[in-house]
């Protein structure tokens, strides 16, 4: 499982407050506990719009990249701010786009962008009529966009295919439906991953730590091979090690007892 950090993200509010105050000791903070718990990636997303963005993307990159080793998933709309994180990224890493999609405007502006660029990708299935509805139109996008980025030079293996979760507070469907999506999208697109922001699924509802868990360990069952979560939530980590081995992912179990012998469960 690749695990993504979500915790620098300027739309949780004491995060925007830190970017907006330059704060780097909070933003190091964030950085140093997401690599300590496990995370592979750390997603930096600004949380802001305009010229803004562009100026606090490339501080945040470079912030986060001076202590710790990880390659970073750098998270926007923006080309412009998608350009900034990149080029502050350090020599030698494979950062994420988070990330390209279907609508025209953004898929025009990103192509040129990761094809000057060794980056992997997340490919988020919206279209410019918005989230597809079901499961076949979810695949349908994509197996229309996955060739689009392999034509900017991006691997199969280095593109990770979001069906976008919908919370399940909105729509009631909306995370089986995914989940569903997830297994035709492995079998239709072998070499790609999949995977999905975990916290989605549970907005707007209580005990929403509860539901991320259970998502998690079905999503996985259906699929999902990479997320964006809290690694420090150490329920969930020990629920994503069990799901993993029970799902024949953890050969001999091996990740499963390291995660034990390290007291994560």
């Amino acid at each position: 499982m690749t695990i993504i950090g979500e915790l620098i993200n300027g739309t949780r509010e004491a995060v925007r407050e830190a970017i907006t105050r330059r704060d780097a000791d909070a933003i190091t903070q964030l950085a140093v506990r997401q690599a300590e718990a496990g995370a592979d990636y750390l997603d930096c997303n600004v949380g802001m719009i305009g010229a803004a963005e562009v100026e606090l993307m490339a501080w945040l990159v470079e912030t986060v990249s001076r202590v710790v080793d990880l390659p970073l998933c750098i998270d926007t709309a923006s080309p412009d701010a998608m350009r900034a994180g990149l080029d502050a990224c350090r020599d030698g890493s494979r950062p994420i786009c988070n990330s390209v999609s279907l609508e025209s405007a953004r898929l025009e502006s990103f192509l040129p962008i990761i094809a000057e660029r060794q980056v992997r990708v997340i490919a988020l299935l919206m279209t410019d009529a918005g989230v597809p509805k079901g499961v076949q139109e979810r695949v349908d996008a994509a197996t229309r966009l996955v060739p689009e980025l392999e034509g900017a030079g991006v691997a199969r293996e280095d593109t990770f295919i979001d069906a976008v979760v919908t919370p399940l507070s909105v729509d009631p469907e909306g995370p089986s439906v995914a989940m569903e999506a997830m297994r035709e999208i492995v079998a239709a697109l072998p070499g790609a991953h999949t995977i999905c922001g975990v916290s989605n699924v549970s907005y707007g509802l209580p005990r929403r730590a509860l539901l991320n868990r259970v998502f998690l360990s079905q999503a996985i069952a259906a699929g999902l091979d990479s997320a964006i979560l809290d690694p420090c939530d150490g329920a969930l980590m020990a629920a994503l090690h069990a799901a993993e081995a029970l799902a024949g992912r953890d050969e001999w179990c091996g990740n499963y007892l390291q995660a034990y012998r390290r007291g994560v469960l």
